[in-house]
C-alpha cells in the first residue's frame, strides 16, 4: 500500500510538472510607437552633470560632479517641435543666464536612425552639434536625457562628457 501511494505521488508530480509546461499566449503589442513624438515640447534643463572619463577609466574616485547649481543651468530651455505624423521641425532655445548647453540657439533639428533614435542634431545653416539621447521620455516619465561628449583634437580620446537632464514642462 505505501509502495503504490508513492506511485501515484510521483505520477501525479509528474502530470502537474508537465501540464505546467505550456507555452503562454501574448496578445499582440500593437503598432510600433513613434519615439520622436514624446520628444515635441518645452523642455527646462534640471540638472547638469560632469564626467571625467578618463578618471572614470583609472578607476579614480570622485570622476563625476554635479554641475547644476554652480552655474545657473535651471534657466536653459528648449522647444522641439514636432508634426502630429512624428516629423521633427524646428527648434528654439532660451538660455536666459545659462551656458550655451548647444551650439546653435535654434533653426532644425532631427533624431536619427529613424525608428529608434540614439542621437539629437540640432542644425542652423551650416552648423550642426549633435547630442547623444540618454533616454526616451516614454510613459510617466517625462525626463530626456542628452550626452554631449569633448574629444582631445590630436587623438580622439574622450576626455569629458556632460550629462544634460531636461523635463518636459
Amino acid at each position: 500500500m505505501k509502495k503504490n501511494s508513492r506511485i501515484l505521488l510521483i505520477l501525479l508530480a509528474a502530470i502537474v510538472t508537465l501540464n505546467a509546461c505550456r507555452p503562454d499566449k501574448f496578445e499582440d503589442t500593437g503598432a510600433v510607437r513613434n519615439v520622436k513624438t514624446s520628444f515635441g515640447g518645452t523642455w527646462k534643463l534640471s540638472k547638469v552633470t560632469q564626467k571625467d572619463e578618463d578618471a572614470a577609466q583609472k578607476g579614480f574616485p570622485y570622476s563625476t560632479l554635479d554641475l547644476t547649481t554652480l552655474f545657473p543651468y535651471t534657466d536653459y530651455s528648449i522647444t522641439l517641435n514636432v508634426t502630429n505624423s512624428g516629423q521633427t521641425t524646428t527648434f528654439t532655445t532660451t538660455a536666459g543666464n545659462s551656458p550655451a548647453v548647444i551650439g546653435v540657439a535654434n533653426g532644425d533639428w532631427s533624431a536619427g536612425p529613424t525608428q529608434y533614435p540614439t542621437y539629437l542634431a540640432f542644425k542652423q545653416g551650416a552648423a550642426t552639434d549633435t547630442l547623444t539621447l540618454g533616454s526616451y521620455p516614454a510613459g510617466g516619465r517625462n525626463v530626456l536625457q542628452l550626452k554631449k561628449e569633448r574629444r582631445d583634437a590630436s587623438t580622439g580620446k574622450l576626455l569629458v562628457s556632460y550629462t544634460y537632464e531636461f523635463t518636459k514642462q
